[in-house]
């Protein structure tokens, strides 16, 4: 992250009270940045390093991580994509697993592959995890810590395995050499001039992937996959001093390299003036362009003093507070722009540069208008800083927020805490740990004046080393600007006398008057949840449930039913749209932009979500922004505005988005689908035509009369809150607002809005650059809601994935990915689905689509279902339903299923699970598929393309 820039003298007068000058004048050494205490950090005789940390968030569970200072940099010309290709064989056998064993026995423990078992490479560094591994046995323990053994030096690479997963490499890379990929893979060389940067991505070439010697991936492996670039990281409910006895018994004796070869960080040069990287390509489904302005980045040895804690929190100060200004710009209608923002951070995929970042995304033909308004902004900022008032907010924000980090504490999560060890180890991020850096930073804030930020802001765009990437649609109408007039532009903004900006905010309450506060008429118990009940004056209900999860949440729900799908025909634009218009509502005197100004330092949220047949609220709180957020749900109900500029300016911005994706195979196998699958036109995807139809007051009638009566909702309150204490906020502003209590109102519901019935196959064609088939297949019918049918829903559908993973993309090598999803609903038609969609080598289609179908038959007999592969779904779902019985979102989750069907599947879960047979599962199926509701939709490439 944060970034190497001129010596602290700026922040000379802001430090005076923490630190103080020798009598020469002179800027002491700053001191070094504690290292979180909790986390054991060592070092083995061979180079490794290990961090073990005690922690119980998740309880009973325990991430294990390997991170290598190896990446795809390392490759020579004739191995690129190697070091991606040796991450996949990481999971095709090892010396104490071979074969398939490695996948097979996590999974057999409740560790599921691409969930809790996954492993990345990038430019620089490759990481392994296995992640929610429950730990209970210590044998369990052992196990994950050999795997991590295995991966550091005993792969397999069998020559068969290695030979079947070019294939699956080969999918992958078909699946992402769309337009954007291939404009920067063009332009990498540009940006990059004499650099190993210009061709290292991670993917590498499929000249390389489909015909290196199987020798060469072993001495690939044998000669960077070594202890001394090793780091071992293992969090969670385990016993520090037993794990790193461990890690000492299994690690030590793994032996570096005679001679090992250096490893190298490539620097990235500076470069006078700006270059400029222009591409296009008919799949870039819309224009964008990003100015980056490089600068040193900080060595990972000079991270550990404090002045690199200052840089961060100063660079973090300034993009968002730009980033403000960005948004303000672009919610005006005018605006060239319809994305606009600044960013900090490497600079593209070069660990050794950082940038600036200013992005933006033109409106239509407007490339040239968008470039000059984000570059005009940040020179506005650079020259003439930020105001006092717009520094408090996002202050008040940031401390806001590391108040709330540290009020959590106790429950940081295993999977954050890695995170941050195995950043500290590739890239020598600090890592104070949550009371240290809320102790440092509650002081630096308060201590660093704006006068200070605004200095750093001044070094940030600098007239040289700047690179411009535009990226633009290959179509009729879209015109690409040339070097030169992009040059242009930019001198001629340079030229300007840009004015200091004006910070025009209004500081009002968000309710002008608050009414008399109604009343509780009646408590009662809830009988499966042991929460409070309490019936208001107003009709609505309250359902209050305090818990100990999580010492600084509050989560918040409402629910009403009846939702959209009466509404008329005419309004279908409307209810298309109606996710974008959701995002832009304003409340009381704000519109969106200025709500988002007055919550700032305010850790409260809220938001509206109108379906066909229910209407819900969401939202959150810390415990002493609660107030804040009982004004938000008044405000909300009673006032909820549509400011017009906001919501022409919206339009503008989902039109640019659509303008060009009728190019993009992605976009449009999701659009066909819908329209195949949905008589209704409300499921299918907003288009221009909506666009063009939307009417804003229209728009905001439709929520004014979602909102109209209280008495139809029930709200939900879960988390860190004393229910007595809770009471007086329910009478002021739930209790206070316009409602009479109702029957509850029988939803009828609408086939169209549901996946149509019947069995079949549809082909449509599209023009491809990269030829795919893209794929979808569904299996629906209705089953009766119940706990176990749900349960069973998720069972089917997760053997189904693990048989494809094995069959299609592992034996096959017809895909990267794929997955099947099992899902089983309380309020639709139909409500239970099995599906599963993909793209995939298009000569391998019929088998692919035999495979499915043969499989989905198969799963309607129980002697087809195994013991194991059931036990192993079984033993993922108990875990995670253990887990879910400490997490607030989960119990809200379920008390709001609750209302609308009254079938448990929170609290009795486990039971539910282990009770499950293969004859369960099978007659599951055999429900579903005797309904012949089998659908597939494929988009195949046009005329050999």
């Amino acid at each position: 992250m944060k970034k190497y820039f001129k010596p602290l003298l700026l922040f000379a007068s802001a430090m005076g009270a923490l630190f103080s000058f020798d009598m020469y004048g002179q800027m002491p050494q700053l001191p070094p940045i504690p290292v979180d205490s909790a986390v054991r950090i060592g070092h083995l005789d061979n180079g490794l390093t290990y961090y073990i940390r005690h922690n119980e968030y998740p309880k009973g569970q325990a991430d294990f991580y390997i991170a290598q200072k190896v990446g795809s940099i390392q490759e020579e010309d004739s191995q690129r994509g190697l070091a991606h290709f040796l991450e996949h064989m990481c999971f095709n056998g090892t010396k104490n697993f071979p074969g398939n064993e490695l996948v097979s026995w996590l999974e057999s423990v409740g560790v599921k592959f691409g969930q809790n078992l996954n492993a990345y490479t990038s430019v620089d560094k490759t990481v392994y995890n296995m992640c929610n591994v429950p730990v209970a046995r210590e044998g369990v323990q052992d196990s994950c810590l050999l795997i991590l053994h295995d991966w550091a030096d005993d792969l397999l690479l069998d020559p068969e395995e290695i030979d079947k997963e070019r294939g699956v490499i080969h999918e992958e890379w078909r699946q992402s050499n769309v337009g954007q990929s291939r404009i920067i893979e063009q332009l990498l060389p540009v940006m990059y001039p004499d650099s190993k940067y210009a061709y290292r991505l991670p993917i590498g070439t499929m000249e390389v992937v489909d015909n290196f010697p199987h020798q060469v991936l072993r001495d690939y492996y044998e000669k960077w996959y070594r202890p001394d670039l090793q780091g071992i990281v293992v969090v969670g409910d385990i016993d520090p001093d037993r794990i790193e006895a461990k890690i000492k018994e299994i690690f030590s004796p793994i032996a570096n390299p005679v001679n090992p070869a250096k490893r190298e960080y490539y620097p990235v040069s500076d470069t006078p003036g700006t270059i400029y990287a222009i591409g296009k390509d008919k799949e870039m489904p819309y224009s964008v362009m990003q100015l980056m302005f490089k600068h040193d980045a900080t060595p990972d040895e000079n991270k550990k003093t404090m002045d690199y804690m200052i840089e961060d929190y100063a660079v973090s100060m300034i993009v968002a507070m730009l980033n403000t200004r960005l948004s303000d710009l672009i919610s005006k209608p005018e605006s060239p722009a319809s994305v606009a923002q600044a960013a900090y951070g490497d600079f593209f995929m070069a660990k050794t540069k950082d940038a600036f970042y200013l992005l933006a995304l033109p409106k239509d033909t407007a490339a040239l208008e968008a470039l000059a308004t984000v570059y005009r902004e940040g020179l506005r900022a650079v020259r003439s800083g930020f105001t006092a008032t717009e520094y408090d907010r996002a202050r008040s924000e940031f401390l806001s927020q590391l108040e709330k980090r540290y009020t959590n504490r106790a429950t940081q999560t295993n999977t954050s805490l890695v995170n941050s060890y195995v950043a500290n180890f590739t890239d020598g991020e600090p890592i104070p740990g949550i009371e240290n850096a809320y102790t440092i930073m509650s002081q630096l804030a308060n201590q660093i004046p704006v006068e200070a930020i605004n200095m750093m802001a001044s070094q940030l765009m600098p007239a040289d080393n700047r690179v411009l990437l535009a990226m633009f649609p290959d179509k009729d109408g879209v015109v690409v600007p040339t070097e030169q007039q992009f040059a242009e532009v930019l001198a001629a903004v340079d030229a300007e006398n840009i004015e200091g900006y004006v910070d025009n905010v209004i500081n009002e309450p968000l309710i002008a008057q608050l009414p008399a506060p109604g009343k509780i008429v009646s408590t009662d118990i809830d009988k499966v949840y042991g929460a409070t009940v309490w019936t208001l004056s107003n009709g609505a209900r309250v359902v209050a449930r305090a818990t100990d999860f999580k010492a600084g949440e509050i989560l918040f729900a409402a629910r009403a039913m009846g939702g959209t799908s009466t509404l008329p025909d005419s309004l279908d634009n409307e209810l298309r749209y109606m996710d974008v218009t959701l995002s832009q509502l304003g409340m009381g005197p704000y519109d969106n932009a200025g709500l988002g100004k007055f919550l700032a330092g305010k850790q409260a949220s809220i938001e509206l979500e109108l379906g066909s047949y229910v209407r819900d609220i969401s939202g959150s709180a810390v415990p002493k922004n609660l107030g804040v957020l009982m004004e938000m749900i008044y405000a909300l109900f009673t006032d909820a505005t549509l400011s017009d500029d906001e919501f022409e300016a919206g339009k503008n911005m989902v039109r640019s988005m659509l303008h060009n994706q009728e190019a993009d195979p992605k976009y449009q196998f999701t659009k066909q689908l819908y329209e195949h699958l949905y008589a209704s036109p409300r499921r299918h995807l907003t288009d221009m035509a909506v666009i063009d139809g939307v009417d804003r007051s229209r728009s905001l009638a439709i929520v004014k009369d979602a909102l109209s009566n209280a008495g139809e909702y029930t709200f939900y309150f879960v988390g860190s809150f004393d229910v007595d204490s809770l009471k007086p906020l329910v009478e002021q502003y739930i209790a206070s607002l316009p409602g009479k209590a109702t029957e509850r109102k029988q939803v009828a519901l609408d086939p169209a809005l549901g996946v149509t019935k019947g069995a079949g196959t549809e082909i449509v064609k599209q023009v491809m650059e990269t030829p795919t088939t893209y794929a979808a297949v569904l299996l629906t019918g209705n089953v009766p809601f119940t706990a176990k049918e749900q349960k069973l829903a998720s069972i089917a559908g997760q053997i189904l994935s693990a048989r494809l993973i094995k069959l299609v993309r592992e034996d096959l090598g017809a895909v990267y990915s794929i997955w099947a999803n099992g899902n089983l609903a309380r309020l639709t038609e139909p409500n239970a689905s099995l599906q599963s969609m993909f793209p995939m080598k298009p000569e391998m289609r019929d088998r692919v689509l035999e495979i499915i179908a043969s499989q989905i038959d198969d799963m309607t007999n129980p002697a087809n279902i195994t013991a194991e592969e059931l036990a192993k779904v079984k033993e993922f779902m108990l875990k995670n339903a253990e887990e879910s019985l400490k997490k607030n979102d989960a119990l809200i989750g379920a008390m709001l299923g609750y209302q609308l069907v009254p079938a448990d599947t929170y609290l009795d879960a486990a039971e539910t699970i282990k009770a499950i047979t293969a004859a369960d599962v099978a007659g599951y199926m055999k429900t579903l598929s005797d309904q012949n509701n089998y659908r597939v939709f494929l988009m195949e490439p046009e005329d050999g393309k």
